[in-house]
């Protein structure tokens, strides 16, 4: 069996996941943060309600992070096969995600503040939108890295 058919459902997976986190990013950046621009401070939901973009990611976040490790984990076993790609894409979800925890902890509490400043809330909007900026390029840049790797795999 080659190492296409391999690591095929596991790198599409993924791949999966990874869209689906960019995309979420793509709809934050677009819908919910200039949503939020118009809104009185204090109107995003706590963490774990519905509503929240942490209740929304967290699952999805810890099950990319999981399956590009043991990807990483899988690939490294296998003799004769290069893991820099896949290594690389796991690196870049994971810088990513700690962007993400940054983000969160930073930014958050002043959306959910209702006594925090509208300057403060727009403040934290720029910060969470430049963040979230260089979450989709290292999101962007893990998928093609991946996809390039399972289109062509190393050997």
């Amino acid at each position: 069996m080659d190492a296409l058919t391999r690591y095929r459902l596991h790198a599409d997976a993924v791949l999966v996941l990874i869209a689906w986190w960019g995309f979420g990013n793509l709809y934050e950046a677009i819908v919910v943060m200039p949503w939020l621009w118009h809104l009185p401070p204090g109107s995003l939901p706590a963490e774990f309600e519905p509503g929240s973009p942490v209740l929304y990611f967290l699952p999805a976040g810890v099950a990319l992070l999981t399956l590009a490790w043991t990807l990483v984990i899988r690939v490294s076993r296998d003799p004769g096969r290069s893991r820099r790609a896949v290594l690389r894409t796991a690196v870049l979800i994971t810088i990513s995600a700690a962007g993400t925890g940054i983000l969160v902890s930073a930014v958050n509490p002043t959306f959910r503040d209702p006594a925090a400043s509208v300057a403060d809330v727009h403040s934290a909007i720029v910060m969470w939108e430049a963040g979230n900026a260089v979450r989709l390029v290292l999101a962007a840049t893990a998928a093609v890295t991946l996809y390039r790797w399972r289109a062509h795999p190393e050997p």
